[in-house]
C-alpha cells in the first residue's frame, strides 16, 4: 500500500504521464504495462457490474465520484445515477479548490468543461422531472397505488374495470383525469373509496410530470445527455421507489429498443449505459412486503441477471452488503472494498464470491481512501491474482455534493 501521507499531487507530479488519460486510483491500473491491457482493465471494470463497499466516511463515495468523472471524461459511456443523498447533484462543476498546476488537473478541467454541458440533473423542482401516468403498465401502476393479489382483491378489481373503462373509451391520460373518470359515476361501496382514496394519495406525491417542466423522466433518458444524475435526495420514500423504479423501467425498454435496431443491422452504433445506484441496500434488499420496494427490487434483479445483452451495467454502493438481495449481490464481476467496521459484512462477501478466507480482512484497518479490488476490473494481471490487489483512490475533481457532516463541534474547547 502506498504511504497514505503521500498527497495525490505530489504523486502525479513525480509520474509518468499516461496516454492514456482514464487514472482513478495508485495501482490500479498496474503501472509499466503497456497501453492495450490498462484499455482492456478500464473495459473490463465499465462493461461489468461492480460493487463498492465501505462504511460511512471510508471514501466509497468519493471513489465512485472519482471513477464516474473517469468514465465521463475518457470512454464514450453514458451514466445514470440514482443520487438518494445528492451526493453528485453538483457533478457537473469541477472543484473550486482543485489545484491546476499538478499533472493532468488542467487537463482534466479542460475536458470537464465538455462534458458537464451533457449532465442533467433531474429534480423536483428542475426542469426535466415527473412520470406521464399513461406511461404507466398496468403493473406499475398497481404497485405504485400498493395494491396486491389476493390481499387488496376488491380493490384490485375496481382498479382493473377503471383502466380497462378508460382503455376502451381512449381516454387514459393523466393521474389527475384518471381520478375524474366517468367510472365513479356508476360505482359504489366501501371498496371503491378505499380504492379513490389510494389515488388520491398518490395523486399527491411530487413523482408527476406537470405542464411546469419542460421534460418528464421518459424523455429525459431519450435525450442525447452523457449523464443524467436522478436526484432522490426528497424526504419521501414513495417518491424515491417510484422514481427510481421508473427511471429502471425507461431505460430498460431504451435497451431493448437499441438491441431491435442493433439486431436488424451490425453496423448500429450501440453504446452501454452505466446505472450507479448509491445506498444500494434501499432498493434491493433480501425481501420487502411494500408493493414499491419489491418492483424496484425486482427491476435491478432484471438488470443485474440480464442487463449485460440490453448494454446495461450496475455500479453499487452499500455499506452493508448483507442487506443486498442475494440474486443482485452475486452478479457483480468487479468487487472495491473500503473500510468496513466489523467482519460480518466481509464474510458475506467471502461466501458469495469463494475463494480463501480472510482475504478482505485488511479492510478493517483502513483509512480513507484505501481499498481491495477484485474480479474481472484486474484483467492488467495475466492470469487474475488469486487475491485482491490494495489500491488508493485519488481525490474526486468535481465538486462535493451532499457530503459528510464534519465533527469539529465535537472537539474540546481550550481554556481561556
Amino acid at each position: 500500500m502506498t504511504d497514505r501521507t503521500t498527497s495525490d499531487e505530489s504523486t502525479q507530479k513525480t509520474a509518468t504521464k499516461d496516454a492514456m488519460g482514464f487514472d482513478v486510483a495508485q495501482e490500479w491500473t498496474l503501472p509499466r504495462i503497456p497501453s492495450p491491457f490498462k484499455e482492456r482493465a478500464v473495459e473490463a471494470l465499465v462493461a461489468n457490474h461492480t460493487l463498492i463497499v465501505g462504511q460511512s466516511r471510508s471514501g466509497k463515495t468519493n471513489a465512485a465520484r472519482r471513477l464516474i468523472e473517469q468514465v465521463l471524461a475518457w470512454t464514450d459511456t453514458r451514466v445514470v445515477i440514482l443520487d438518494p443523498n445528492a451526493d453528485f447533484k453538483l457533478l457537473g462543476s469541477v472543484d473550486p479548490g482543485l489545484d491546476l498546476s499538478a499533472t493532468g488537473n488542467k487537463e482534466f478541467a479542460d475536458q470537464w468543461s465538455n462534458v458537464s454541458k451533457q449532465i442533467e440533473i433531474a429534480k423536483p423542482d428542475g426542469p426535466s422531472w415527473g412520470i406521464k401516468w399513461e406511461k404507466l403498465s398496468q403493473e406499475e401502476m398497481a404497485a405504485f397505488l400498493r395494491l396486491t393479489l389476493p390481499g387488496d382483491f376488491a380493490e384490485y378489481r375496481h382498479f382493473d374495470r377503471h383502466l380497462r373503462y378508460e382503455r376502451k373509451a381512449g381516454s387514459l391520460s393523466t393521474l389527475d383525469s384518471f381520478k375524474k373518470s366517468g367510472y365513479f359515476r356508476w360505482r359504489v361501496g366501501e371498496e371503491l373509496e378505499r380504492y379513490r382514496l389510494r389515488l388520491e394519495q398518490v395523486s399527491k406525491l411530487d413523482v408527476w410530470y406537470t405542464s411546469d417542466a419542460q421534460k418528464d423522466l421518459d424523455s429525459l433518458f431519450e435525450s442525447t445527455s452523457k449523464a443524467v444524475v436522478v436526484d432522490l435526495s426528497k424526504d419521501d420514500p414513495e417518491v424515491r421507489m417510484i422514481t427510481a423504479a421508473r427511471t429502471l423501467q425507461a431505460l430498460w425498454k431504451q435497451g431493448e429498443d437499441r438491441r431491435k435496431k442493433f439486431l436488424q443491422s451490425a453496423e448500429t452504433a450501440w453504446g452501454g449505459t452505466l446505472v450507479l445506484i448509491d445506498e444500494g441496500h434501499l432498493f434491493a434488499p433480501p425481501q420487502s412486503e411494500d408493493p414499491q420496494k419489491r418492483l424496484v427490487c425486482e427491476r435491478i434483479q432484471r438488470f443485474a441477471d440480464q442487463g449485460k445483452k440490453l448494454n446495461l451495467y450496475l455500479m453499487m454502493i452499500t455499506q452493508q452488503p448483507g442487506k443486498l438481495h442475494p440474486d443482485v449481490l452475486s452478479e457483480f464481476n468487479n468487487r472495491i472494498v473500503l473500510r468496513v467496521n466489523e467482519r460480518r459484512s466481509l464474510k458475506v462477501l467471502e461466501e458469495i464470491y469463494g475463494g480463501f478466507r480472510g482475504r478482505y480482512d485488511g479492510a478493517l484497518t483502513f483509512a480513507p481512501g484505501e481499498a481491495l479490488i477484485e474480479g474481472a476490473m484486474l484483467c492488467d494481471e495475466s492470469p487474475l491474482p488469486v487475491a485482491p490487489r490494495a489500491v488508493y483512490f485519488k481525490k474526486a475533481r468535481t465538486r462535493e455534493g451532499g457530503g459528510t457532516p464534519k465533527t469539529d463541534w465535537a472537539r474540546p474547547k481550550s481554556r481561556k
